[in-house]
């Protein structure tokens, strides 16, 4: 190894505060209904961008159990008590709790005072393309009711019905808007609702209402890990895979989506160049939490 390369591998230190898991609010896992719901707009030129380098939802399978895995808080702030939810509803723009069925469906665009912000494409949890519009009439998207073989949704006025594993795109009518971030002339949008319904899930997310990030175990002991953390980096920055190393998680036995978690956490609780010291802990479940911003209390 030539010297400069030796000279990028020199690891950083990172000092970090275990935390008791009673000073964390329990996150929410349960197992039901998992609908996801996006709402597009292809024909528009996009003039905003919701970057997320980390998707907030991971879905994937471990161990024969379907997951649907929220590391950082999405659910709406008028959502209930996740104990009490029916169905569990996720967009391009948060996750929601159906209490009682027929419902409305959550928001699929954002309301402004100078128009009407909407997704030119997206992924639910993920990154997006948006587009600032005017006169935008939102369709009405009503949940009516579901079951263990499929979903029944009312959308503008006509019913449809999605199986179980089922992904189905729905053209809604044509409407005028105007774009509000360029000098364009009125354009025709022709909407387009794609709804999956995937079935039941595992769902894991923090707590409502918490601010923490929340991590499954991926095999490690937090109790192991030293304090400060001598984090490897190459070319001055954190070497996540490196780090697994290091900390005996074998990223090669987990499933991809699982090491992309591994990622999030590694770059959220251990990167060497953030001003905050990540405070930790890890739940009986297994999960690991790390307390970012206001303290968290039950």
């Amino acid at each position: 190894m030539d010297e400069a390369t030796a000279g990028d591998r020199v690891p950083a230190t990172v000092e970090w505060r275990a935390i008791g898991p009673e000073e964390v609010s329990s996150p929410v896992v349960r197992r039901l209904p998992y609908l996801e719901l996006k709402l597009e707009h292809p024909a528009l030129e996009p003039s905003g961008r919701g970057d997320r380098f980390f998707p907030d939802a991971v879905p994937y399978e471990l161990e024969g159990t379907a997951r649907a895995f929220y590391w950082r808080p999405a659910v709406a702030p008028s959502t209930g008590d996740p104990r009490d939810w029916e169905l569990a509803c996720a967009t391009t723009h948060e996750l929601a709790g159906i209490d009682v069925l027929p419902a409305a469906c959550p928001a699929l665009v954002t309301e402004g005072a100078s128009g009407t912000t909407v997704v030119v494409d997206g992924t639910v949890g993920g990154e997006t393309t948006t587009s600032h519009v005017r006169s935008y009439a939102p369709p009405d998207v009503r949940v009516d009711t579901r079951s263990d073989a499929g979903i029944e949704l009312v959308v503008a006025g006509s019913e449809f019905r999605v199986s179980t594993g089922e992904r189905r795109q729905i053209s809604l009518p044509e409407q005028r808007v105007e774009p509000v971030d360029s000098r364009d002339e009125p354009v025709t949008v022709a909407p387009e609702l794609v709804v999956r319904y995937p079935g039941r899930r595992e769902l894991h997310h923090p707590a409502v209402g918490a601010t923490y990030r929340l991590f499954p175990s991926f095999g490690l002991d937090l109790d192991a890990v030293p304090n400060p953390l001598p984090v490897p980096t190459a070319a001055d920055e954190l070497d996540d895979a490196a780090l697994a190393t290091e900390l005996g998680v074998d990223l090669s036995d987990r499933p991809y989506p699982e090491r992309v978690l591994w990622q999030a956490f590694a770059y959220t609780a251990f990167d060497p160049h953030a001003e905050r010291s990540p405070q930790l802990t890890q739940l009986a479940s297994g999960h690991i939490v790390l307390r970012t911003g206001a303290l968290e209390r039950n």
